[in-house]
């Protein structure tokens, strides 16, 4: 029996020049973020992500492979967005203020290594002044590297660490607590936009775009679009703590099981339907619960309640989505596991596998005690390369799973760059209404 990967996978090699040219037209319309991770599920009936992230925080876990041709890749990514004579030469990479984890420090080493590599001069920037009024704040990463970040300015429309003074300014911080207006002065390129930041991107936003792209490449390939979508809704105005809300979650819950059992039915998959909910501007995978019935949610304790009341940073959580529960048949030495997908705009970088000892296949395995394994492009090009993984891909042809993968992840990305456009169209209408209003 043919698996969904190798299914997908000759479908999309059947049809490479319609995907090169609709790909074409998405990065003309709404280019994708500079870059994103994308998280997938792969149940073995059908490939969707489950998470789009804009300010990627993992490059410590790429292949080492990977993380060298990554500086190659991002070179030729700046060249295509940039004319020649003004591609940035001194980039600074502006992080988050973690300086306890360590394991974000390491990322943060990777990125600037990256960009090192590629020929360019990187420093990391800091929010707020070093402590003892040193001129840096030290940081340490896991491996007990250490990095130099430097306390931020802005002047005259400029900003500069110490006396650096960037030509690009890479954002690798989510402003999940607000985002810093000091930005708005800066005339220097930013990258990605930080209107995709958590303090104003939703993740039900995310997917009815994605839904959308992957409905028409579905189209475009000739395959069921219920292979490739999963079904998303949002509820506003929730609040858990307060049992505010609950009764519109039960619903649209019961709504998401009923059409997902449906499908089943249709599709001849026999296991019960499951949900998740999710923080809808949420991220490091808080804000989370599984249910299998609408009860679960009418009966929730205070303990679930009061951890769906706070994403990160403490930040209340007043919006959810209602997903589509997609099990991962993807195993790692008998653990569950799911691929993470690295992308410069709409290439490949690389990525990894996030699995964990304590979760089952139909859990959230972005939590505490998560595990990351070695996933190289290499490996998506061999797929019985991993022990105990893709081993029913064992026959298939060589690059099954880095098409597979690599154009649903690349799906996800197009429907960042909608995220974009839209949310820049809305500020600027927003913009036009204030500037009417004040000026009358």
């Amino acid at each position: 029996m043919t698996s969904i990967k190798t299914f997908l996978a000759e479908k999309i090699r059947d049809h490479l020049p319609s995907i090169a040219e609709w790909n074409s037209r998405q990065l003309t319309s709404a280019p994708p973020p500079f870059y994103c991770s994308v998280d997938l599920r792969d149940s073995g009936y059908k490939i969707v992500p489950i998470d789009c992230n804009i300010y990627p925080a993992g490059f410590n876990n790429i292949c080492p492979d990977d993380l060298r041709t990554a500086s190659t890749l991002f070179r030729l990514h700046l060249e295509r967005l940039f004319s020649a004579g003004e591609i940035p030469t001194r980039i600074l990479i502006l992080p988050e203020s973690h300086t306890q984890n360590r394991f974000y420090i390491e990322n943060l080493y990777h990125l600037a290594q990256i960009i090192s590599n590629a020929g360019f001069e990187a420093r990391v920037g800091w929010f707020g002044a070093a402590p003892n009024g040193a001129a840096t704040v030290s940081l340490i990463s896991e491996t007990e590297k250490i990095l130099e970040a430097y306390p931020i300015q802005v002047s005259d429309h400029t900003l500069s660490a110490g006396e650096f003074v960037p030509d690009l300014i890479l954002l690798n911080n989510d402003f999940s607590s607000g985002y810093p207006t000091l930005l708005d002065r800066v005339r220097q390129p930013i990258v990605p936009s930080h209107i995709l930041g958590w303090h104003t991107r939703k993740k039900g936003e995310h997917f009815r775009h994605y839904n959308q792209l992957a409905g028409e490449f579905a189209k475009l390939i000739g395959v069921d679009p219920w292979l490739l979508q999963v079904m998303t809704e949002e509820v506003e105005n929730v609040d858990f703590s307060a049992k505010t809300g609950l009764d519109r979650i039960s619903d649209s819950a019961a709504h998401v099981l009923s059409v997902t059992q449906n499908a089943f039915e249709t599709h001849g998959i026999r296991r019960k339907p499951f949900a998740f909910i999710k923080n809808s501007s949420g991220t490091y995978g808080i804000g989370i619960m599984v249910v299998h019935s609408v009860e679960e949610i009418q009966n929730v304790n205070r303990r679930t309640r009061n951890k769906m009341s706070f994403g990160k940073n403490k930040k209340p959580i007043h919006s959810v989505i209602i997903q589509e529960g997609v099990p991962t048949a993807t195993l790692v030495n008998r653990l569950p596991a799911e691929p993470v997908i690295y992308l410069f705009g709409d290439e490949l970088v690389g990525g990894f596998l996030r699995t964990h000892t304590e979760r089952g296949v139909e859990e959230n395995l972005n939590t505490p005690g998560m595990v990351f394994r070695k996933l190289c492009m290499s490996d998506l090009r061999r797929p019985h390369a991993l022990d105990g993984i893709f081993s029913e891909e064992a026959d298939a042809p060589c690059p099954t799973l880095e098409l597979v993968y690599g154009t649903i992840a690349r799906i996800s990305a197009f429907a960042a760059g909608r995220e974009l456009l839209e949310l820049q169209l809305h500020a600027k209408t927003y913009q036009t209404h204030y500037l009417r209003e004040n000026l009358r």
